[in-house]
């Protein structure tokens, strides 16, 4: 493998015979005379010329799949439990997020932990699957992959654990399916959309028309979602590549970085259907809490969930910030309630240095103590 280029070199000659920074560099100079403009520029070129690493390396056998979706097994170690863990990640990026590198990785932290844990990877949609709808997704692959994973460890219920948006179809799985689940666990999952945040604002219904916006007979492209996710972060390229330009004097840094970059980059496409559904129900219209989002024709009602609830959210989250996610806490029927707000971020909780040594122990603790 080629080494990456040296972030100290000088930067050689523009070929478009002028610097395209020239302009922004009186503006963005930093402390100590460092060119903020040039440290974007090396950036650049290290996250060109390094490669991506391989993701999704923990031991696991795939026990189901249906269409697209597949749900793998990481199989416990130590003392091990009995009740399964399914781990229900957001449709809308690769699952692999919950086991990026063989030591932040949240399914292989739980399974260490003595946790049958699953993963439900949603896979990559094709053209044939635009019209897929809330209900297909919840009442059928979700159900389905939950009723596996209870059959593959032999118990009649599982704990559900969602992150994101997959927090959110876990919720609602929980309400309309509650005789199949024992606990539920959510972090980052948005309940209250109008306190959306960056995306509620992108989708606000004043100025964005679903059926304008979104054919329901095709796929949402990638490229639509890619700019979107852009326009959350504006800066957010700038002080990537300044931070990779760091990185670049680390090789475990900047492997680290890449793997992150790699599912960053590996966008997943949605249903039109799907997308158009729940942008409307959800951030346009906010009926979760209301009890007034029905899917395949039944009420979605919170108060059916009555399971030991566990209700998480990021200080430094602005996808979904902790006044989306909380207000689930006061919004079921469960006796046992807990819920709290990390000092970390949306994506950082589960790939960061804060996973193995808060977040997987927390989650750990928790199922514990409610489940044998």
């Amino acid at each position: 493998m080629s080494p990456p280029p040296d972030p100290t070199a000088p930067r050689p000659p523009s070929p478009l015979g002028f610097d395209p920074f020239a302009p922004l560099r009186p503006l963005v100079e930093g402390v100590g005379g460092v060119d903020q403009a040039d440290r974007v520029r090396r950036g650049m070129l290290v996250h060109q010329a390094v490669p991506r690493p391989p993701v999704g390396l923990t031991p696991h056998t795939v026990i189901h799949e249906q269409n697209k979706l597949v749900v793998r097994y990481y199989p416990p170690s130590g003392a091990v439990r009995k009740t399964p863990i399914v781990v229900v990640p957001s449709m809308i990026n690769r699952a692999y997020i919950c086991d990026l590198e063989p030591d932040r990785s949240l399914v292989g932290g739980l399974a260490r932990a003595g946790h049958p844990t699953y993963l439900v990877d949603w896979g990559v949609p094709g053209e044939e699957d635009a019209k897929t709808s809330v209900a297909d997704v919840v009442l059928d692959l979700l159900h389905r992959a939950v009723d596996r994973a209870c059959r593959h460890a032999k118990s009649p219920t599982a704990s559900l654990l969602g992150y994101c948006q997959g927090g959110t179809l876990a919720t609602m799985y929980a309400a309309l399916r509650p005789q199949r689940v024992a606990t539920l666990a959510v972090f980052n999952a948005p309940v209250r959309f109008a306190a959306g945040g960056r995306f509620r604002d992108f989708v606000d219904p004043a100025a964005f028309d679903v059926d304008e916006a979104i054919d329901k007979e095709r796929l949402l492209p990638i490229e639509l979602m890619r700019v979107a996710f852009k326009l959350l972060d504006p800066m957010g390229n700038w002080n990537k590549y300044i931070a990779i330009e760091q990185d670049a004097q680390d090789p475990q840094r900047l492997a680290r970085t890449m793997a992150r970059e790699r599912w960053l980059e590996e966008n997943v496409p949605m249903p039109g259907t799907f997308a158009a559904e729940f942008i409307r129900n959800a951030y346009q219209e906010d009926r979760l809490l209301a009890g007034t989002w029905e899917v395949g024709g039944q009420r979605v009602d919170l108060r059916q969930i009555k399971v030991p609830l566990l209700v998480l959210a990021a200080a430094k989250d602005f996808i979904t910030p902790a006044e989306a996610a909380l207000p689930l806490a006061e919004a079921t029927s469960s006796a046992d309630v807990t819920s709290e707000v990390l000092a970390s971020g949306h994506i950082g909780v589960v790939v960061g240095g804060f996973g193995p040594k808060v977040f997987y122990p927390l989650l750990s603790r928790w199922h514990q103590a409610r489940t044998p």
